[in-house]
């Protein structure tokens, strides 16, 4: 159902999903989730819209009267227990009056750049999510093989001198790796990841990122799966995990679902490691070389791997950072106090003008396109 609140509010959804919707809400326990999803997802103060709401329903009627069906007439109780999506309709109203489709209005238009490896020898491969095939190593040999958006390399051949791949994903893309031990890795937007192609015996299993990523890593207690962060280590033995290390943020996260890892900085080997556990976030402030650790629900952080946006008490600066690496659009804040405002919101693989829509209409952030720019004042 939550799915069916975002796709109202950003104008996605379908005459079928609507009259879903309204089936829901007979359900008590539907209407509480309404309720919770509009108050904590979309920061939106249902006390404040009660004089809004006849006006809304009248939208809501004329809306969903379509000539291919009848009208479904609301019954009166469940009228009262929907005003929240009444009036989330009449914005999707307003949305389509006051901000027209991209064509229509010569809108913003994400870049399109490509998924690429360097080799290690010098040479570059580009790769198409949408295709499938091979990866050759240095010698010619194949080393991976792709599957559409997952590159799987192979643990066979001789063991030998590592070879090292660096996977670069552009803003506006995700991918994933399965590494030569098993271990996933799913790479968000603007995210680097320097891996050997066949992992040594006589080694730890090390990693290096730059961005991004969310680990499963296939259990072996005799090499120990390192991932290099930057000034930060995180060591485990076979578990899933999240790590942001964007060079443009201040701080390094590291958010744990399954076992336990290790977090410990480079330059300082003396002091002792900070362990998570399950559910923790663990934090790495740059400036102060400090680190905290947190009860966090992990599921605002992997949103990303489905395609999903997530803000919970985010300043809009930081709002903005995210916004231009899903999308790969440039988006230039002059407002510095705006900057500073924390938000909640969250958006379900909605195109970026339903978002600069949501945020225009929802908080009156006022935005200008120019040049396939954003200009928020």
């Amino acid at each position: 159902m939550k799915n069916l609140v975002t796709k109202l509010l950003t104008g996605t959804i379908t005459e079928e999903e609507k009259e879903q919707l309204y089936e829901l809400l007979k359900n008590p326990e539907n209407r509480k989730v309404l309720e919770e999803h509009i108050r904590d997802d979309h920061d939106l103060n249902l006390a404040m819209q009660k004089n809004d709401t006849d006006t809304a329903f009248g939208r809501v009627v004329r809306e969903i009267s379509h000539k291919q069906r009848p009208v479904r007439k609301l019954f009166p109780g469940i009228l009262k227990y929907a005003a929240a999506v009444i009036v989330l309709l009449g914005l999707v109203f307003w949305f389509n009056r006051y901000f027209p489709s991209r064509e229509d209005r010569g809108g913003l238009v994400p870049k399109n750049e490509l998924i690429t490896i360097d080799l290690g020898n010098g040479k570059t491969r580009t790769i198409d999510p949408s295709q499938s095939g091979q990866l050759t190593g240095v010698t010619g040999n194949v080393v991976a093989v792709q599957q559409q958006d997952l590159l799987s390399y192979t643990s066979d051949g001789p063991e030998k001198e590592e070879e090292y791949n660096t996977i670069k994903i552009p803003y506006g893309k995700r991918f994933s790796v399965k590494l030569s031990d098993g271990t996933v890795v799913h790479l968000n937007a603007g995210t680097e990841l320097t891996y050997p192609v066949r992992f040594s015996k006589q080694h730890p299993r090390t990693v290096s990122l730059r961005g991004e990523a969310f680990f499963e890593v296939s259990k072996d207690r005799e090499h120990p799966f390192i991932v290099t962060a930057e000034e930060l280590d995180v060591r485990v033995l076979g578990t899933k995990f999240n790590v942001s290390v964007y060079p443009e943020d201040e701080v390094t996260d590291v958010v744990l679902l399954e076992g336990a890892v290790a977090m410990s900085l480079q330059e300082n080997d003396s002091s002792p490691a900070t362990v998570l556990a399950p559910g923790n976030k663990g934090t790495l402030y740059h400036t102060g070389k400090t680190i905290s650790v947190t009860e966090v629900p992990v599921n605002i952080y992997t949103a990303w791997m489905n395609g999903e946006l997530v803000f919970r008490s985010m300043p809009f600066d930081d709002i903005l950072k995210k916004l231009e690496r899903h999308y790969n659009v440039e988006i230039e804040n002059t407002n510095v106090s705006l900057g500073k405002e924390l938000f909640n919101a969250s958006f379900n693989e909605v195109p970026i003008d339903s978002v600069l829509s949501f945020f225009s209409d929802v908080h009156k952030i006022n935005f200008e396109i120019k040049d396939n720019k954003v200009f928020i004042r």
